[in-house]
């Protein structure tokens, strides 16, 4: 490649109906580079410096610039070499010239170098060398493509050798080094894409519910995966999936419905390499427990079913339309489990659901009577000093941007919502110099599952945390790997020797193939002192509710359901203050809540707070019936 040392020349035009105006600028640039002009003698906002055939009639122009930014702006050479002119134009009608220059744009070349071979899918090296203008690009496209297309590609900039994805469908390909403005071919190398082929083995028939094991055998490429779905539905419909980088064999769960289903194995472009089928056989359940309980009362209830991971035995009352649950008990802690009779007299049901997908498998009518005595209140605060981040703790807030955070909630979009929440939240919920981390996934590939440390662990700078996230744009096809976040809190929080309180908000499940439970009992098996709060934003599927509900008790926490921009920030500060349980006198837990949170209504009796750190002590507290008592949550000697 020749270069040619840029030559600077000083044109002045005088116009009868302006000042005289002056152009510097190079006579002689290469195809597509950036370049610096010059300019002096007009304060009109409005003229504009634009590149031009010499022979373009007067009044004219092709690409330009605003003659604004302090008598010097860049524009970048066009991509075609040949001879041009630089034209300083008036805003007046007509757009008259006020000053010309010569620009002479060399001529640049490329070269592009890979494999003459590669698998379908797999990961495409690619050497180059040329001019690497900003916006310039390497590019696979089928061979034969008319000039100016492109396909999957990545930007000079990136880094030389630069990796892109072979396609996956067989045939004849080219590689292109294209120009970043009009898209000319500079240099291309053709290749050959070789189809590849998978295998999946699985047992013939398993429980509904049941985890079993996928054997297979295929490329293995980035973000190829094995998928269960319906028999019949289209390649990219699936129910559950793994991706292969998991590890061979891949583990799924089959689903709580009985049926044929089919394991899949998909490429990251939704072809279907191999495919088998799976009989899920039925399951069931019966529940035992009196027919009648008095109000506030505790009782039992005896069960048989599957118990697998996040079944539950819910109480909800008969009429109530939205059926939300007045108490629940996860089959996994026992049989039989104890609940707590409502104080509502009436008619009410238990429930045997299935985690996966809350699926009823049993019911049985229960009447709660009148309370023996009339309830009191507990409201349970914190005094103005208590912290509820202990010096030698740190909040760690988790947020998702991925796609589906683009859709509307009202008359903004969710992404929109949870931006000003968080500002709220650091500028005026979180006390500044309080140790703080915020990571965020979604926002920066789409179909990716990257999760980023955007604001790593400091003393809590509002300035400049809120600048961090101000930036944060939801990406449209960006997925959620959930667990993957989760698992990065130990490094994230490194050093922090006290309790991490982690917020998480997401409006959707896990898309990235991870196990969000087997993250958080990985970071409590590890040792470290970890509270997960969940913040669900507009979560309609109760199966996944209950799967939030069940990741943050796993992790010490609790889940807080928010359907609209006030409720989300209602729900962040609730996740912020401190829970407590309430215990009664033989020491079992009859009531859970949050400092600041609403109050509590408890049978007359004797109880004792227990705050869940462990820097707090549990304080006894007396309800009187009809009465409301009021603690107070202060620091304790040497906490």
């Amino acid at each position: 490649m020749r270069f040619l040392i840029p030559v600077l020349i000083s044109v002045c035009v005088v116009s009868p109906a302006s000042a005289a105006v002056t152009l510097d600028a190079p006579t002689s640039v290469a195809a597509g580079a950036p370049f610096e002009i010059r300019f002096s003698g007009s304060e009109n906002g409005r003229d504009f410096i634009t590149i031009v055939a010499p022979d373009l009639p007067e009044g004219k122009y092709a690409a330009y610039q605003y003659a604004r930014d302090k008598g010097v702006i860049e524009m970048m050479a066009p991509d075609e070499p040949g001879t041009y002119e630089l034209r300083y134009l008036g805003a007046d009608n007509g757009f008259p010239t006020l000053a010309r220059s010569p620009l002479e744009v060399t001529p640049v070349t490329a070269t592009i170098k890979t494999t003459e071979t590669s698998a379908a899918g797999s990961p495409l090296i690619v050497e180059w060398t040329g001019p690497d203008h900003p916006r310039d690009f390497i590019t696979v496209v089928k061979a034969g493509t008319p000039e100016r297309k492109y396909g999957p590609y990545k930007y000079t900039k990136r880094g030389n050798p630069t990796e892109l994805q072979t396609p996956e469908e067989p045939g004849e390909y080219e590689v292109r080094y294209l120009t970043g403005q009009k898209y000319y071919t500079l240099a291309s190398a053709t290749f050959t894409v070789q189809g590849t082929s998978a295998e999946v083995t699985v047992p013939d028939t398993v429980g509904a519910g049941d985890a079993f094991e996928v054997n297979w055998q295929g490329p293995d490429n980035e973000r190829d995966w094995i998928a269960l779905a319906n028999v019949g539905s289209k390649p990219g419909e699936y129910r559950m999936y793994r991706y292969t980088h998991k590890g061979n064999p891949a583990k799924l769960r089959a689903p709580d419905e009985p049926g044929t289903y089919e394991v899949r194995y998909m490429t990251a472009g939704y072809s279907m390499l191999a495919s088998t089928q799976i009989k899920v056989g039925d399951i069931s359940a019966s529940l035992t427990g009196p027919e009648e309980v008095v109000g506030g009362e505790p009782f039992q209830v005896g069960w048989d079913g599957p118990n697998r991971a996040q079944d539950y035995i819910e109480v909800i009352k008969k009429d109530d339309p939205e059926e939300r649950y007045t108490d629940y008990a996860y089959t996994e802690r026992g049989n039989p489990v104890e609940l707590h009779a409502a104080l509502v007299p009436g008619d009410y049901e238990l429930r045997y659901r299935t985690g996966q997908s809350g699926r009823i498998l049993a019911t049985r009518a229960i009447r709660f009577a009148p309370p023996k005595s009339q309830p009191g209140e507990l409201l349970v605060q914190a005094s103005e000093h208590f912290d509820r981040v202990p010096d030698d703790g740190a909040v760690e807030i988790i947020l998702d941007a991925s796609g589906s955070m683009l859709k509307k909630q009202g008359n903004k979009r969710r992404i929109e919502i949870a931006r000003e929440v968080l500002l709220d939240l650091t500028g005026e919920t979180i006390p500044a110099n309080t140790p703080f981390a915020m990571r965020v996934f979604g926002h920066k590939e789409k179909d990716s599952c990257r999760t980023d440390l955007e604001i790593p662990l400091s003393p809590l700078d509002v300035s400049a945390a809120q600048g961090k996230i101000r930036g944060v744009q939801a990406m449209n096809l960006a997925k959620t790997p959930i667990a993957d976040s989760l698992a990065q809190v130990g490094s994230d929080l490194a050093g922090v020797t006290g309790p991490k309180l982690i917020v998480l908000i997401t409006d959707g499940e896990e898309t990235c193939g991870g196990d969000p439970a087997a993250a958080i009992e990985a970071l409590k098996a590890a040792g470290i002192d970890v509270r997960v709060n969940i913040v669900g934003f507009a979560i309609e599927d109760d199966a996944l509710k209950n799967a939030f509900r069940y990741w943050a008790e796993l992790g010490g926490g609790d889940y807080h359901d928010a359907d609209g921009a006030e409720a989300l920030g209602d729900s962040l500060r609730r996740a912020l203050q401190t829970p407590f349980d309430v215990l009664d006198n033989q020491g079992k837990v009859v009531a859970q809540g949050q400092a600041g949170g609403p109050a509590i209504e408890l049978l007359p009796g004797s109880y004792r707070v227990r705050t869940r750190e462990k820097a707090f002590l549990e304080v006894p507290v007396q309800i009187e019936a009809g009465g409301r008592e009021v603690l107070t949550l202060e620091p304790q000697p040497g906490g």
